[in-house]
């Protein structure tokens, strides 16, 4: 989808389209609620069922314990100084010190600054109806807040576990183009770029460890493992990368012996972590075959006894595709786990 020249990526588009609906929903229906029993406070409860929905289930569950906890957090400490205090006093203490309080928090939690909005209406208020408006200011919140949260239960539902795992499969399929222009780059004629490739790979994967930590149902570790399993392989893929990098000349064309060896390593590495993306199944045969590849490409490795910088690129080289294979063959036991 482009605007205004600009491509948006698909899954941006629905993220945005659902985070809309949701909280258009999510307004309306808090706004017939208070009005319907008469609840002061419209604003915050209206803000509330907004600023609450995220693009997952679990992070609304977050931000709704996290503002709940800031609110509480603000109301008491608000409500407690403006009654000990003198009433001038007490409201610029009160607002004072909630605000350093809260703040400094936020630098460690920054949902917490929604705090904020409780505290200064209680600090703005009076001794004699501090109370009420504390019990009003939390009310109305809460109002918000649990509407904003079953309406992202029933509405275009969806769970961090699942947007984690999309996120997971794009950054393999980033990683088998990116391990495919490794294998091009050893031979210096090509060199291309690798660029879109290298950030394709680090937004996913940086977006799947963001979304797992969030996982409120179901198992969080074995998505994490997942993820850690991942970034090994990238991981070794650079090995590819640097030996092509340091390379005055090629490492798998000619005299090295490897080049078709290599080719064959890379072409059923991507077949098996597109397999992998595309939720298929990999069998211990292409596992096997994929092993038999690498183990071909290591004997098969010539050596020049002239040239040790070339011999030790090389060995580098095979030692990358070793590690690559070891990383697919523990990504895949993850996924079956």
């Amino acid at each position: 989808m482009k605007i205004f020249d600009i491509e948006i990526p698909k899954d941006q588009t629905k993220d945005a389209f659902r985070l809309a609906i949701q909280s258009s929903v999510s307004v309306v229906i808090t706004y017939l609620v208070v009005q319907e029993f008469e609840i002061t406070n419209i604003f915050v409860a209206l803000l509330s069922a907004v600023l609450v929905v995220e693009p997952t289930i679990g992070d609304t569950i977050i931000q709704a314990k996290n503002r709940i906890t800031a609110t509480l957090v603000g109301s008491i400490i608000a409500f407690v100084l403006i009654v000990v205090l003198p009433l001038n006093l007490g409201t610029i203490i009160s607002l004072a010190f909630t605000m350093f309080v809260l703040n400094a928090i936020a630098g460690f939690k920054p949902s917490w600054r929604y705090g904020i909005v409780a505290a200064v209406a209680i600090s703005l208020g009076s001794e004699e109806n501090a109370f009420d408006t504390s019990l009003q200011r939390i009310t109305a919140i809460g109002i918000g807040l649990g509407i904003g949260i079953v309406i992202s239960f029933i509405i275009f539902p969806d769970k961090a576990e699942n947007r984690a795992k999309r996120h997971i499969r794009k950054a393999l399929r980033a990683a088998a183009n990116r391990f495919e222009i490794a294998i091009t780059n050893t031979r210096k004629e090509e060199n291309k770029d690798f660029t879109s490739s290298a950030e394709k790979f680090h937004r996913n994967i940086n977006a799947a460890e963001r979304t797992a930590k969030s996982i409120s149902f179901g198992k969080k570790q074995p998505i994490l493992d997942r993820i850690n399993d991942t970034r090994k392989l990238y991981n070794s893929i650079l090995i590819i990368h640097r030996v092509a990098t340091h390379a005055e000349n090629d490492i798998t064309n000619g005299g090295s012996g490897i080049e078709k060896d290599a080719e064959k390593v890379q072409k059923k590495a991507s077949e098996i972590l597109k397999c992998i993306a595309n939720r298929e199944e990999v069998d211990e045969k292409s596992l096997e075959i994929f092993s038999n590849f690498v183990e071909k490409a290591k004997n098969n490795i010539e050596l020049n006894p002239d040239n040790k910088s070339v011999n030790m690129l090389r060995q580098t080289f095979v030692f990358g595709l070793t590690e690559i294979r070891d990383s697919i063959s523990n990504l895949v036991k993850t996924i079956k786990n």
